[in-house]
């Protein structure tokens, strides 16, 4: 019988043709099935292709050699490689405006965001641009070459979501950003306050909030008084503050400011806030109490303190002008 592919003659009861190794059917199919079977066969028999390094026999789509390793498809290659270089690029973009926007919020947050952004600028420098040599295909080329060439910035090819996700994008941020922000004024300075009116019956009726300057700003502490009961003394609402300090003392701020009903009234530093929490800890009360009023600063715009003939005096005047000329604590004004 003749072959169909190559036309070479074959004897009847042949199974593959001599000349080209098809598989040759001495009769009909019995089935459709057994009929596109045999096509199958025949069209996996006509993809393949030789590797131009090693010669062994490949599909025509591979990328690289089962024999031998080496890339096949340079071009391809390069394709994938430029679109994990984009994606990495993208995802490090996010990390790092996310993380500036974590930084006016929780500053841990934002630096290990802006961390993760600078690993992730580190691998997109590291996905090689080009197909590894191997010792058969070794090319010399100029070291400035290669550099130049891995270090060049793709552009990000990742399209911007759809519609409703941009929607969700640009909701979803401010809100996240805004539960961030509020957990991290409740747990790191609302909750110590809390614990400190709790833990002390003299406390009771005093209302405080702390929180960071516009609520954002980590690096500035804002000790609002909110309110006084009739049960409060100056000397309380000075340990009250005092605990506080002692609470934070580990932690570093550039200022905390002192305010009553939302108005600032004074402020400190943050290197004697931490040395008031310092030395109220080790018990040394003669500091905390009358070289107190020498640490704080009068808020803009109010009249600077007054020289007082004492130390106690200079105490009493600072609690006087803090919140003793609200009539809403006469009570505690008397005691002054």
């Amino acid at each position: 019988m003749r072959c169909p592919e190559c036309h070479a003659l074959n004897e009847s009861d042949t199974a593959a043709c001599t000349s080209c190794g098809l598989l040759l059917l001495n009769a009909a199919p019995k089935r459709r099935a057994e009929d596109l079977a045999i096509k199958r066969r025949r069209a996996s028999d006509l993809d393949n292709a030789e590797c131009r390094f090693c010669s062994g026999a490949i599909p025509s789509n591979t990328i690289r050699c089962k024999h031998c390793g080496e890339v096949v498809d340079e071009d391809f290659f390069r394709e994938r490689a430029t679109r994990l270089r984009s994606r990495i690029n993208y995802a490090s973009w996010v990390m790092y405006l996310f993380g500036l926007g974590a930084l006016l919020v929780f500053r841990p947050v934002g630096v290990l965001s802006i961390a993760a952004g600078l690993l992730l600028s580190i691998a997109y420098y590291a996905v090689p641009v080009e197909p590894p040599s191997s010792p058969k295909r070794r090319e010399k080329r100029p070291l400035l070459e290669v550099l130049k060439q891995q270090l060049k910035f793709e552009r990000v090819a990742i399209p911007l979501p759809a519609l409703r996700r941009k929607k969700l994008v640009f909701v979803g941020t401010p809100l996240v950003a805004a539960i961030i922000g509020y957990s991290a004024n409740l747990f790191l300075l609302q909750e110590p306050v809390n614990d400190i009116l709790r833990e002390n019956a003299s406390f009771r009726g005093m209302e405080v909030s702390a929180h960071y300057q516009y609520w954002v700003v980590p690096g500035v502490v804002v000790y609002d008084l909110k309110a006084l009961s009739f049960r409060q003394t100056p000397i309380d609402v000075h340990t009250a503050f005092l605990e506080f300090a002692k609470t934070l003392k580990d932690k570093r701020y550039s200022r905390v400011d002192l305010s009553y009903r939302g108005t600032k009234k004074f402020s400190i530093d943050g290197a004697s806030f931490m040395k008031i929490g310092t030395e109220y800890a080790n018990r040394n009360f003669d500091y905390v109490l009358y070289a107190f009023p020498k640490l704080i600063r009068p808020a803009e715009g109010t009249k600077p303190m007054q020289t007082a003939p004492n130390d106690r005096d200079a105490l009493l005047e600072f609690h006087r002008r803090w919140y003793g000329q609200d009539q809403l604590t006469k009570t505690v004004a008397n005691g002054l």
